[in-house]
């Protein structure tokens, strides 16, 4: 196995590893890790082309470099979208489910008050899979994404603070949605019905929720019947560009 070999190993397990914890590391540390990968990607694209000529280059060879190229384009999409939008480029080739900036930070600002306040919320995000069905039978908001928005709605004793906000493209659509709770056996006990309905909406659909729990103000994310309890603003923010951006 000669040098070029065995940097681009390295590379595809750096690469792998850096997506398994992506959202259990801090923000800074995945970046670095994100930035140690693409280091290794140069000095691997150096050793190749200095060992052969483009003539030279049998289809073999091509075979082991482009993925390199595929792993590349994945770990960099995120600086590449920033890139585009500063030329004035959209970039859905790259990114679909685009959740603008703005957005994002009201999002952030709504969810880390209901965290420390200890108000329970449901947000879910609609992705590919339409929950027109859920967002009929709600009450209609159709009104920008702000924090105080947000926040107001989920306050105790109000009459939507029980059910989910619905946003879809930038938009809460509607507040007090109702979905079915998952039955699976495999949920814990303690966990409340705004969980279970989380799960619930995942299952059934490729949307991504958000939960803050009432009792201890903790954070949690659902998607695809999974559900990651207690996770950092950081892991938030990944997992949005995960699922919401990528």
């Amino acid at each position: 196995m000669g040098t070029f070999d065995v940097l681009l190993v390295h590379v595809y397990l750096l690469a792998i590893f850096s997506v398994v914890v992506k959202t259990r590391v801090s923000l800074a540390l995945y970046r670095l890790l994100n930035v140690f990968v693409v280091f290794l990607m140069v000095i691997s694209s150096i050793v190749f082309f200095r060992n052969v000529t483009f003539v030279r280059i049998a289809l073999v060879d091509w075979a082991r470099f482009l993925p390199l190229i595929l792993v590349f384009i994945v770990m960099v999409q995120g600086d590449l979208k920033l890139l585009f939008k500063m030329v004035g480029i959209k970039s859905g080739l790259l990114v679909a489910n685009e959740i603008e900036d703005e957005v994002k930070d009201e999002l952030m600002h709504a969810i880390d008050y209901l965290s420390r306040h200890k108000i329970g919320a449901i947000i879910t995000f609609e992705r590919s899979d339409s929950l027109k069905d859920f967002i009929d039978s709600a009450f209609r908001i159709n009104a920008s994404v702000s924090s105080e928005l947000l926040t107001s709605m989920f306050i105790p004793n109000t009459p939507l603070h029980d059910g989910a906000v619905i946003v879809k493209d930038n938009v809460i659509v509607c507040a007090g949605a109702y979905f079915p709770p998952s039955e699976s056996d495999k949920i814990p006990k303690y966990l409340g019905s705004r969980h279970r309905a989380a799960i619930g909406i995942s299952e059934i659909s490729d949307s991504f929720t958000v939960v803050v729990s009432e009792e201890t103000g903790q954070i949690s994310v659902s998607v695809d019947g999974y559900l990651d309890q207690d996770i950092s603003t950081d892991s938030l923010i990944l997992y949005m560009e995960k699922y919401l951006q990528n």
